[in-house]
């Protein structure tokens, strides 16, 4: 009964609700409940960081699913923002060459899965949308060539590097952090023919951990110019909490017994997954183990190779819980990561379950292997929190990004001219 009680709370919502959310974010958002799994990777090496070079022939492959057994007719484009992410004061035809839209025409059916749906991919830059500038773009995908019918919007940045950024990520330098944050150090190279003639004011540097927009770093000044070379080296202010480890499960089988799977059982023709109830560890010691820096990697393994493939990996409810020995008054928890477009998404927002002393969702998924945490959202302040549940520790695995820009002073935008990249342990 109890099981019963929570699968109406949190799945008929998700069924039932259809209003349109018609109002354009410059995120990463899905504005349609029946759109579902979108991804946007680099498409030679599959890095989910979508950030390619200008003019170098690099590519994004972009891929979503559709939760209907129709084809709809989709468009895309690509709108220009700065380096806050707010849309630019330039026309399309300044920063797209071609007619600024193409048509998504490469579709497939589901194949051999309970639940229908349509899969959609498109490889971009395209003809027709192809950016004449470097800086931050919102990829925007829509419906029958409106621009006003949003289906939903994803962050890519285009790349036109004017010198070259060197990334250290070392232990908190600072006593009081030093067991739980990470400390990134950085110089710009720039080139020597660049002509920048206001670096304080122009040049502007955004560090990101994990790819995560929420936990940006964007306002550090260079700390001094020696030449050519911008000296990030601060001792406070460039501090990220280290996390740990993500959690995983796997739901690419539904018949084999797979890591933090419980129980299965299916309700009405759906396939439910209830996975192991996890516990908090916020007072454990590190534990290093292999992880996937918050991705997920869509997969089946119910079918023979080769296939397994995005059409063939099924949808079900996966039902997670953690233990919380009392509800946290006046803050929510979500389950949090790429899996949830890395952003406070209601669809995996939990409820406190008093009876088992555990916050509680169901979520609807693909099969996959995934990673996440649990995180808690005051707001009151419009913080994140991941420590209360997972804990944080300097010893962590991360990816750190850094990207530089630089105002362009005849267009009036901001150029991205750098770009470095760093694991915390030499791995990507």
């Amino acid at each position: 009964m109890r099981l019963l009680s929570v699968l109406l709370l949190c799945v008929l919502p998700q069924l039932l609700f259809s209003a349109k959310d018609s109002v354009l974010r410059n995120t990463n958002a899905v504005y349609e409940k029946n759109i579902k799994t979108v991804r946007l990777e680099q498409g030679q090496s599959g890095f989910n960081f979508p950030i390619i070079e200008l003019d170098k022939g690099a590519t994004l492959l972009l891929e979503f699913d559709e939760m209907s057994s129709e084809r709809d007719y989709y468009q895309f484009t690509l709108i220009h923002c700065d380096a806050a992410w707010n849309t630019s004061n330039l026309q399309k035809s300044q920063y797209l060459q071609g007619q600024g839209y193409e048509n998504i025409e490469n579709i497939a059916f589901s194949n051999g899965t309970l639940t229908q749906f349509t899969h959609y991919s498109v490889v971009l830059p395209s003809d027709n949308v192809k950016p004449k500038l470097s800086g931050n773009y919102l990829l925007l995908v829509y419906r029958n060539f409106d621009e006003s019918d949003i289906v939903f919007s994803r962050r890519l940045m285009v790349l036109d590097a004017k010198g070259r950024v060197d990334v250290k990520a070392i232990q908190s330098n600072q006593v009081e952090l030093r067991p739980t944050h990470q400390q990134i150090n950085f110089d710009f190279y720039l080139e020597k023919d660049y002509f920048m003639p206001k670096p304080y004011q122009d040049l502007k540097s955004v560090i990101l951990r994990n790819g995560e927009w929420n936990s940006q770093i964007s306002d550090l000044a260079p700390q001094f110019i020696a030449g050519n070379v911008f000296k990030y080296q601060y001792q406070t202010g460039n501090q990220f909490n280290g996390l740990n480890e993500y959690r995983f499960f796997d739901i690419r089988s539904f018949r084999m017994s797979t890591a933090g799977v419980k129980q299965r059982f299916n309700v009405s023709g759906q396939k439910h997954i209830v996975l192991i109830t996890d516990q908090t560890r916020r007072f454990d010691r590190y534990f290093n183990w292999r992880d996937y820096n918050g991705r997920y990697l869509i997969f089946t393994n119910d079918i023979p190779l080769p296939s397994g493939s995005t059409t063939e990996s099924d949808y079900c409810y996966v039902h997670f819980s953690v233990k919380s020995e009392e509800e946290l008054k006046g803050k929510q928890v979500y389950i949090y990561g790429e899996l949830s477009d890395w952003r406070r998404n209601e669809d995996f927002k939990m409820f406190y379950n008093a009876d088992n002393q555990t916050y509680e969702a169901v979520v609807r998924l693909k099969q996959a292997y995934y990673n996440y945490v649990y995180a808690v959202y005051d707001p009151a302040t419009g913080e994140w929190d991941t420590k209360h549940f997972e804990g944080a520790h300097s010893e962590t695995e991360n990816n750190y990004q850094v990207l530089m820009y630089h105002r362009n002073q005849t267009l009036n935008y901001d150029e991205l001219i750098g770009y470095g990249l760093v694991n915390t342990q030499g791995k990507r």
